[in-house]
């Protein structure tokens, strides 16, 4: 009767092992969707920034452009100087 019961242990122990190799699996898949999910949102935020990189590039070009730039002077009144307003250093 004591081999039956060793019997027993060793299916019990097989059993509570299984259950826990489950719920350790469960666990990873559910971490793994976590961290795809955090991913995504990480892809989608570095693709925004990058978009909004491209376009400010665009736009600081366009506002240093020589002929830009000269537009928004005349508009503020700025002219370029008489001679008599330009002073030489001398070294």
């Amino acid at each position: 009767m004591s081999g039956g019961g060793n019997g027993y242990l060793g299916i019990g122990v097989m059993f509570v092992a299984t259950i826990i190799l489950g719920l350790a699996l469960v666990w990873v898949n559910i971490e793994r969707v976590d961290l795809a999910y955090e991913l995504k949102t990480l892809e989608r935020e570095l693709q925004e920034k990058q978009d909004q990189h491209s376009k400010l590039q665009v736009e600081r070009h366009y506002l240093l452009a020589p002929a830009t730039l000269r537009a928004r002077a005349e508009k503020a009144g700025l002219r370029p100087p008489s001679r008599d307003q330009i002073r030489i250093m001398q070294e």
